[in-house]
């Protein structure tokens, strides 16, 4: 099952990768480009999820992992002639990891209660 959420985990940071490194964002369909933050709190929120069932890694190398990663786009779009840099973009894909993380946590806490009941 492992290698079933790496696969997943890996597919989806090539798709967010693709999609953060497009020319022209408003090009995206209109299911796609709803809200830009909202975008990126969702992606990071998935990556999140796909990465702790992932890997067995403590949260917090999950969160500076992929809050790394987010800056990393950032830098990478500050080079794009098409693309900026947000300050915001981070922000919103910090909130989206810290849900996913949190959903989580709390998800492994209820189902480990049921079993021990």
């Amino acid at each position: 099952m492992t290698f079933l959420y790496r696969l997943f985990f890996f597919g989806a940071l090539l798709s967010i990768s693709i999609l953060a490194f497009l020319p022209d964002y408003n090009a995206l369909p209109p299911l796609v480009s709803v809200s830009d933050l909202l975008n990126h709190a969702a992606a990071f929120a998935l990556l999140a999820i796909l990465y702790t069932l992932a890997y067995s890694h403590p949260f917090r190398r999950i969160a500076l992992t992929l809050i790394g990663y987010g800056i990393l786009i950032e830098l990478v779009q500050a080079f794009l002639p098409t693309r900026f840099a947000s300050l915001e973009d981070v922000v919103a894909d910090s909130i989206g990891l810290l849900a996913g993380i949190l959903g989580v946590k709390m998800f492994r806490s209820l189902t480990e209660r049921k079993r021990v009941s």
